[in-house]
């Protein structure tokens, strides 16, 4: 980079754009002054526009006139990351250059990206410097230093009073002194490592906490929530962890639960009124290995569920209530207002996990239909289901065996008319089928649902 923010190949890139700019604004006919609206703009409105843009092209700018040389200088948010980042590297004495020529004493927004091992004695000092600056939102993902290992956050940044957001990603939280994150209302973590112990220490350092993320949080097993007062909002991804997690969470509003074990217990959830539940094909904990449980775990769940009045369930989550259906469990009543389901779109892939719950919504009046073509590492597979299935019995074999990845219309009319038949009190329902669909059959399907509306009086949705 040289002085001032330009480089070898940005300023050749910016002079190029900048002179063909001028020179199509000539050939217009008007003067530069008069069209170059963007240029005459206040210094606080382009630096509000070069804050979307990562710092590397808010820096280039500065080569395309006298009036642009200095304005990146004072853009409220530096992002440090972009295309190629994990190819070609942030380079410390580059990033170093950038941080020095920033004028603005406060930072509203600072993101930084790096994986490269030559960073890792730089880091600290750049995260201070964005601490020091009072920074709201503060994003860092540290990769993992070409398998140095996860990096461990400095201390100074578990006192910081500016930070209302913060997102971190591959670290570690060894917080030694107490936490005192007083303005933090959303918190992030994703590839992190944290164990129960110190979060249950550090939760009591940020009371204000309005949203909480959990990506892969490793060794987390116990998510006590009961003193966070202002939380309203929770998700959980949490694919890596060695047994079922315990949720206790009185106070949330919202909880997505994605890519998470069957096994998972909510213990209290009793203030929530919005829920996304989806499994993974956890078949040696839940299936194979302890198939009576799994019935006994269904039941939990869904009595946990049956108050929440904005429900999703994902594909696998409906397989393994079908399981659980089919093997003798009474689903509670749902109070449920509106539902969105993940589910194949085939007359005869409406499993008794759909049927079974839509029976039980008696208060349904929305009702949301995403197509999925559930195949892949990533969804439960015909063999596990089989496992604790009767292959005998027809109903069984249907939703599980008759499956083709041609959707035709004749596939969603009858898979409509089935969920139709299922509900009584419905008034609208979103159809979501997405590219699957070939234009011929959407538009032959667009005849078809005027007649199912009417039959059934509720409006359909095809999207």
């Amino acid at each position: 980079m040289a002085d001032d923010g330009g480089n070898g190949d940005g300023a050749t890139a910016g002079d190029c754009y900048a002179h063909h700019h001028r020179r199509d604004i000539k050939l217009a006919g008007d003067s530069s002054e008069n069209l170059d609206s963007i240029s005459s703009l206040p210094d606080v409105i382009l630096q509000q526009i070069l804050s979307y843009l990562p710092t590397k092209l808010s820096i280039r700018t500065s080569v395309l006139s006298t009036r642009w040389r200095h304005v990146w200088y004072d853009t409220p948010s530096l992002y440090f990351d972009g295309p190629g980042t994990f190819y070609r590297g942030l380079k410390a004495d580059t990033l170093n250059k950038t941080l020095a020529r920033y004028k603005l004493p406060k930072i509203m927004s600072f993101h930084l990206y790096t994986n490269m091992l030559d960073n890792v004695p730089y880091i600290d000092g750049w995260i201070e410097f964005a601490i020091s600056r009072n920074v709201e939102n503060l994003s860092l993902d540290l990769g993992e230093s070409n398998g140095r290992g996860f990096h461990s956050i400095p201390e100074f940044i578990y006192t910081s009073s500016s930070v209302k957001q913060l997102s971190l990603r591959h670290c570690h939280l060894i917080p030694r002194c107490a936490v005192s994150w007083t303005s933090l209302k959303n918190l992030s973590l994703h590839t992190c490592s944290l164990s129960d112990e110190l979060f249950a220490k550090t939760l009591c350092g940020f009371p204000f906490l309005e949203s909480l993320k959990l990506f892969y949080v490793i060794n987390l097993m116990v998510i006590d929530l009961s003193k966070s007062l202002r939380l309203k909002t929770l998700e959980i991804y949490s694919y890596f962890e060695p047994g079922p997690m315990h949720i206790v969470a009185p106070h949330i509003h919202s909880l997505k639960l994605t890519k998470s074990k069957f096994s998972s217990t909510l213990v209290d959830v009793s203030s929530l009124t919005e829920a996304t539940v989806e499994a993974i094909p956890d078949v040696d904990f839940c299936m194979r290995n302890q198939p009576t449980n799994l019935q006994v775990m269904t039941l939990k769940m869904l009595e946990k569920l049956q108050n929440v009045e904005k429900l999703t369930f994902g594909a696998n989550f409906l397989k393994l209530l079908s399981i659980a259906k089919v093997h003798g469990v009474s689903f509670p009543m749902f109070k449920a207002k509106a539902l969105t389901v993940e589910t194949t779109m085939y007359e005869h892939c409406v499993t008794p996990g759909v049927v079974s719950v839509l029976q039980n919504a008696p208060e349904l009046k929305w009702l949301t239909l995403v197509h999925i073509m559930d195949s892949g590492s990533g969804f439960i597979q015909k063999d596990d289901l089989l496992y604790n299935l009767d292959p005998r019995d027809q109903h069984c074999r249907c939703w599980v065996f008759e499956r083709t990845f041609s959707l035709k219309t004749k596939h969603v009319a009858s898979f409509l008319k089935i969920i139709l038949k299922n509900t009584k009190t419905l008034e609208k329902m979103v159809v979501r089928l997405k590219d699957y669909l070939e234009e011929k059959c959407f538009e032959e399907l667009l005849q078809i649902v005027p007649s199912l509306s009417l039959d059934n009086n509720i409006s359909i949705v095809l999207s």
